[in-house]
Order: structure tokens, then C-alpha cells, then sequence
């Protein structure tokens, strides 16, 4: 008897969550691993061959016992690829990634974003980029995108955003996703980087970790008319990105500025460019350890991961925050927090971004509906859906 509908997706999308993580495993390993017996995973594993999804590798060794050698079995990374993007006030980074997380394409254009042209925009930046993406050759399975501002993952709306001019709600959903076949994913875009590093790190399962997110953008503030940097922070807890009761977990204003009329998130002297004076430049990024370190001896965090413009001050921050957390703890003991920059630098937020589809696609069962007016599908169903843009 063959597993019912349901059950069967449930089971194809386990059996490509655990080749995502551990890359090469036999039908026996899978077996065991999912508590199913080798019939029933032969049967699965030969539709996701079927379906292109999986492919068999070299035979794997045999046990201690000897026996047949086992045929192993891993994802197929040149089947599909997903669409990362990162959305700024002055430009965007599109970044295409395989099933695996490795990088196909990437490009930064000078372009900003507004509320005011947003959804035309924005549809019109994700046709363009499937069309110049047709070399792949592939289906895309769904694309991601990072934002500054505050989001409301859940109802996929945009609740607000300094830098590109909402104050008003937005729906996404409405605006943008209804008007594609496969899934559009809005992340905030701190949040984005960090599920990046959640993604692109699977092996390591990280637990409690911050991803701050340092950029330079050509953002004019509405106090003195200067380019003003932006920090962003990415809160991880127990392996889950934590958005917070309001969707503004990570919004950062320094705890310095208690000047409820100053908008700047560290205050700057007027006239002042940071990336332009190292001087001012330090001073900043120490008042934002300060601020970091913190969070961080609070909550026991054990890893901080820093993405974005990370050139201008990659020499000197990893040690200004070890100081800055071992003056702000009570008990202070070495290599309690790694700090480390994040592997995906200027494209954290992007590769993020992709990362979320990966993310829905292969691991979140919550998904896996019979209702064909589902609006995100496992990776095992994607081929019976035609996608197009």
C-alpha cells in the first residue's frame, strides 16, 4: 500500500532536509535516521530521483562487517537555484544561489527604492532578474527579500521604514507576491543576514547568536543633511530568528542617545562623513560595542556574527569588542562569545534573503497543506507547479 498523499510530501521533504544538512547519506542512513523502513525509503527516494531532486553518488564504504556497499545519495545543487535581494535606499544586490547555498550570480546596482514607486519597482526588479537569469537553465524555486524597515514576516507587510520613506503599513503580499507563482519572501534585512549564517552554517547548529549588520548607505538624514551608517541587529534563540512581540526586534538606537528628538541611531557630529575620518569612524563603532556588548553578557550569547560594509573597519573591530565585553561583564572569562565577520560580508543580506526560500522550501513543514491554494510548496511538489514569472 502506498503512503498516503500528505504523508508521502511530509516524507520526501525529511529525507531532503537531512541530504541538506549531511550531504551524503545512503538509503540505510536515511532509514534509520527517519525511523522508516528501507521499502518505503526506496519508494521515496526514487520519485525525488525521478523529480530530479536527488541524485546517487559513488558507492559508499561498507561497514565493519563488510556486505554490499551502499550507493549514497545527495542533492541535486544544479536542478534549481533561488533569488536573493537586498533593497536600499540608493541601490540593490541580487544575489542567485543553488540548492547548497553556493553563489551563481551577483551584482550591485546604483539604484534606490521608495514608497512611492515601490511595487511597480520591485515587480518589475524580480521579472528582470528571472530574465537575465534564463542561462541557468533551471526552475527557480522562490525569491527573498531583505528591507530596511520594520516587517511583519507573518502578514508579509512593511510596517514602517525611515530610509525608504514608509510610514504607512504596505502590503506585500497584496502588492508584490500576488503577482508571481512562486513564493516572494520579505525579511527585515538584519534578520535576513542572520538566518544567512543559520543557512550557510547548518552543519554547526548555532544556538544563541547576533548578527549585526553595519552599512554605509547614501541615506540623507532629515537633521543635518549628512550620509548617515545604519545598524541593524539579528537576534538568535535556540536556532529561531526572535522578531519580537512588535516585528522591531534588532531596531537599534543607542542607549548614548537620550535625546528623544534626534533621530541618528549613534550621534554624529554635524557635518562629519565617518567612512572619511578613521578617528570618528572608531568612535562610532566603539559606542556600537558598547551597545553590543551588552546585549551580548545579557543573554549569554555565544557567537556575533558582522556583516554588511565590513572593509572599512575590519582590522580593528573584533578587538574593540572583546574589550568592550570583557569592561562591560561582572565575571569575565576568555572565548565566551566568538566574534567573527560574516563569511558572506557585503552579501549577507542578500544571501539571507535566498536563504529564507531554501529555508521554507526544504526544511519548514508547517507548509505542507493538501490545498493546492497554498502560497509556499515543499521542493518534492514544485515540479507539478508551473513557474514562471
Amino acid at each position: 500500500m502506498s503512503m498516503p498523499r500528505r504523508t508521502r510530501i511530509i516524507t520526501s521533504s525529511r529525507v531532503i532536509r537531512q541530504l541538506w544538512i549531511n550531504e551524503d547519506l545512503s538509503r540505510a542512513d536515511l532509514a534509520k535516521q527517519l525511523d522508516l523502513n528501507k521499502s518505503s525509503m526506496s519508494n521515496i527516494v526514487q520519485d525525488l530521483i525521478d523529480n530530479k531532486i536527488v541524485i546517487e553518488t559513488e558507492e559508499k564504504k561498507a561497514g565493519p562487517k563488510g556486505g554490499r556497499k551502499a550507493t549514497g545519495l545527495k542533492l541535486n545543487k544544479d536542478h534549481y537555484y533561488a533569488i536573493g535581494i537586498e533593497l536600499r535606499s540608493d541601490s540593490y544586490t541580487v544575489l542567485a544561489i543553488d540548492l547548497e547555498g553556493s553563489v551563481l550570480f551577483s551584482e550591485t546596482v546604483s539604484k534606490g527604492f521608495t514608497s512611492k514607486t515601490f511595487s511597480v519597482e520591485v515587480r518589475s526588479l524580480i521579472k528582470q532578474m528571472i530574465e537575465a537569469l534564463a542561462w541557468l537553465d533551471r526552475p527557480l524555486i522562490g525569491v527573498g527579500i531583505g528591507f530596511s524597515g520594520v516587517v511583519d514576516s507573518e502578514k508579509q507587510t512593511i510596517l514602517s521604514s525611515v530610509s525608504l520613506g514608509f510610514d504607512q503599513p504596505f502590503d506585500f503580499a497584496k502588492h508584490i507576491s500576488s503577482y508571481f507563482t512562486f513564493p516572494i519572501i520579505l525579511e527585515n534585512d538584519a534578520n535576513a543576514g542572520a538566518w544567512g549564517e543559520v543557512v550557510f552554517q547548518r552543519k554547526r547548529k548555532l544556538r544563541n547568536f547576533l548578527f549585526v549588520l553595519i552599512e554605509f548607505w547614501k541615506y540623507y538624514s532629515d537633521i543635518d543633511g549628512s550620509p548617515q551608517p545604519t545598524i541593524g541587529i539579528g537576534l538568535g534563540f535556540d536556532g529561531k530568528i526572535y522578531r519580537g512581540t512588535h516585528f522591531k526586534a534588532g531596531e537599534f538606537k543607542s542607549v548614548f542617545n537620550q535625546d528623544t528628538s534626534n533621530s541618528h541611531q549613534v550621534v554624529i557630529e554635524e557635518g562629519i562623513c565617518i567612512t572619511e575620518n578613521k578617528q570618528y569612524l572608531q568612535s562610532y563603532l566603539l559606542e556600537v560595542s558598547r551597545n553590543i556588548a551588552f546585549l551580548v553578557n545579557t543573554l549569554d550569547i555565544g557567537n556575533v556574527f558582522i556583516g554588511g560594509d565590513i572593509e572599512a573597519f575590519k582590522s580593528f573591530m573584533p578587538d574593540m569588542l572583546q574589550t568592550a565585553l570583557k569592561e562591560n561583564s561582572l565575571q569575565w572569562e576568555e572565548n565566551t562569545c566568538q566574534i567573527q565577520f560574516s563569511s558572506l560580508g557585503y552579501h549577507a543580506v542578500s544571501f539571507g534573503a535566498a536563504a529564507l526560500v531554501l529555508d521554507k522550501i526544504l526544511v519548514d513543514l508547517e507548509s505542507l497543506e493538501d490545498s493546492s491554494d497554498n502560497e509556499v510548496y515543499p521542493l518534492f511538489y514544485l515540479n507539478s507547479r508551473t513557474i514562471e514569472s
